[in-house]
């Protein structure tokens, strides 16, 4: 019935179930099957449990205890009934008979049959053993293909959230030989090698984001995560939750089991928080505790986690200006402002531009493309309040517009052309410097709205000053 238990010298296997030896104790009734089990039954992967007279568990192995939900040392000493309120054992322990195949009330993603043996001593029963068994073995296969191919599906994304949280970015992929940028990666080396957090400044597209990549991979956290944040991309009320998580029925709509955060999710990493600028006062009070104290605690909980990672800063803003006008903490600000990286404009290295060009076209596949030198001029000349990602774009439209693999003044963008146009037609008539400036500064404040479509907050970060900053300017220039 049972492989191993017949073994057993004290123990006879007969049709009526199992016979103890009658030179074997009443004290001794079920000490020496005990001990079979425990050895023999641990691994099976069918179901055993060893009951005595007074249908009390004295031995329950792990397939069982799995199905059950609970531990073999938690189900030792409970009555059968905790577990199967129904439990025929009791009436095979009145009739001492053997019940074979009969269904299982045990509910499972698979049919069992169970098996109740009576184990007996000078005919009188004085245990029960039940065994699990498996109506259809191809339902074993068939769970056992399911496991695997849930296994599978598991470790794929697995891959993928390790390739989402992973940095992509070297310094090597920072393109420029200009001083100015050159400094900046230097410096950004020398911080990569501590542990404190650095802030990274700069307009937008500069590609403070590249930055923050570098210097998680060139830092001693390169193995762990690292986990990105655009503070100005989530809604204000849910950025909290997003960064710290939240317990089960936290707020309206709460997942039941709660979700972690972003910081938890960085542990042994880095933290990139972009538009740090934009986060609202009260989180920005939440994480400078977390800084200090190296515990978050979730929306909704009360008890702290620890956790271990790098904070990495980028904003477009100026923040000592949002310090002035309360938008901003000044201890949170002197907290990020250790270690300050600035990644100067397009504007300030414009040297860089046929390096940059180059290696746009040579990543997407284009290296046979060609520039003028009157297009390349035109592109030098040119203020590029977009930086570095709006080059990209030029050279991106200019790609899809060329025939003969020659980019030239007319495959580029009329603003480009129109400024290169004005600079030319005026150059013998200068005034002023402080209107020539004035001049300059509300044709690129109309530029800049004209490609955001009028968007003060867009155009804002597009030129890297404030919304208030913006509107001042406008106002000035009759806009």
């Amino acid at each position: 019935m049972i492989k191993g238990i017949a073994e057993n010298p004290g123990v006879q296997q007969c049709e009526d179930g199992f016979h103890l030896a009658p030179s074997v104790g009443p004290a001794e009734d079920l000490e020496g099957l005990l001990r079979v089990f425990e050895l023999v039954m641990e691994d099976v992967f069918s179901g055993v449990i060893l009951c005595d007279r007074d249908s009390r568990i004295l031995y329950m192995n792990k397939f069982y205890a799995d199905l059950l939900r609970t531990t073999p040392e938690r189900a030792r000493g409970s009555h059968i009934s905790e577990y199967f309120p129904e439990s025929r054992l009791p009436e095979v322990l009145r009739t001492g008979r053997v019940e074979l195949g009969r269904k299982c009330s045990l509910r499972t993603d698979f049919a069992l049959l169970v098996n109740r043996i009576p184990i007996k001593r000078n005919d009188e029963t004085v245990g029960v053993i039940l065994q699990t068994t498996f109506r259809d073995f191809t339902e074993v296969t068939e769970l056992l293909g399911r496991l695997n191919l849930l296994e599978k599906e598991v470790n794929y994304y697995k891959r993928g959230l390790d390739s989402i949280l992973s940095a992509t970015y070297t310094f090597d992929a920072i393109i420029g030989r200009h001083e100015r940028l050159v400094s900046a990666k230097r410096t950004a080396r020398k911080y990569a090698e501590t542990d404190a957090p650095v802030l990274i400044l700069g307009a937008t597209g500069t590609g403070k984001e590249l930055f923050a990549h570098a210097v998680h991979l060139a830092s001693r956290r390169r193995r762990g995560p690292f986990v990105c944040v655009n503070c100005a991309a989530i809604p204000r009320e849910l950025l909290e939750s997003e960064l710290f998580g939240y317990t089960g029925g936290a707020f309206t709509g709460a997942k039941k089991g709660g979700k972690q955060g972003k910081i938890e999710m960085a542990h042994r990493g880095t933290l990139f928080l972009d538009e740090i600028g934009d986060m609202p006062l009260s989180a920005q009070a939440k994480l400078l505790r977390v800084l200090e104290t190296k515990r978050v605690e979730k929306v909704g909980g009360v008890k702290g986690v620890e956790v271990d990672f790098r904070l990495v800063a980028a904003t477009n803003r100026a923040l000592r200006d949002m310090i002035e006008r309360g938008e901003f903490r000044e201890d949170f600000y002197y907290r990020l402002n250790t270690m300050t990286v600035e990644v100067p404009e397009l504007s300030r290295h414009t040297e860089d531009i046929p390096l940059l060009v180059e290696h746009f076209l040579r990543v997407s596949g284009h290296e046979e493309v060609k520039l003028t030198d009157a297009a390349t001029e035109a592109l030098k000349r040119y203020a590029w309040p977009g930086n570095v990602r709006e080059l990209k774009n030029v050279i991106e439209r200019a790609v899809s517009l060329t025939e003969s693999g020659v980019i030239d003044v007319e495959h580029l963008p009329r603003e480009i052309l129109e400024l290169k146009a004005g600079c030319e037609d005026r150059s013998g008539s200068l005034q002023p410097l402080a209107k020539e400036l004035r001049d300059y500064e509300r044709r690129i404040l109309l530029q800049a709205l004209k490609m955001t479509g009028g968007n003060m907050s867009k155009t804002a970060r597009l030129l890297g000053i404030s919304r208030s900053t913006l509107y001042e300017k406008c106002r000035a220039h009759d806009l």
